[in-house]
């Protein structure tokens, strides 16, 4: 299933980012108690890759962290960039589902979750006069995401 959702996310790339954006889903099997063998569980981690260097990666066990904290779900998403993957095929289903099959280009790049806003960025959909827009109101996003709105009007920015 990945592997079709990958293709498709990837063919929705705006031209100047063909090539160099590449998303990735892994998941990683850990094991509690490695003398005993028992209690394996899995990370589910997604990553979105820039010029070979991953610029977004989501990171369950800090999401997990926060979220048990008193921070909401869109909190976390705004202000660190991560991600919630903790079970499988949930994040498929509830962000890139979303994304790929129910959303127009205009409600994904206004929605509140700031992955599916993510996503939308990236999207060949979305023309020049909203990229200007989104330029124009940059101050008022969280620095994770200005970075993709860079990216995404050519400007050459690199992370640190």
């Amino acid at each position: 299933m990945w592997s079709k959702t990958r293709q498709i996310l990837e063919s929705r790339l705006a031209e100047n980012l063909k090539g160099r954006v590449s998303y990735h889903y892994d998941v990683y099997h850990t094991n509690k108690d490695k003398v005993k063998k028992r209690w394996w569980t899995e990370m589910h981690v997604f990553s979105i890759i820039v010029d070979g260097k991953p610029w977004f990666c989501s990171n369950p066990k800090y999401f997990r962290l926060m979220y048990q904290q008193g921070k909401t779900e869109t909190e976390i998403i705004r202000e660190y960039g991560f991600v919630p993957t903790s079970y499988a095929g949930g994040f498929l289903n509830a962000y890139i589902h979303e994304y790929l099959n129910e959303l127009s280009i205009e409600d994904a790049i206004n929605n509140d979750k700031y992955f599916i806003r993510l996503l939308a960025v990236l999207d060949a959909r979305l023309g020049k006069r909203k990229v200007k827009a989104l330029m124009d109101n940059i101050e008022n996003e969280p620095e994770w995401f200005r970075k993709w709105i860079l990216l995404r009007n050519g400007d050459k920015f690199k992370k640190d």
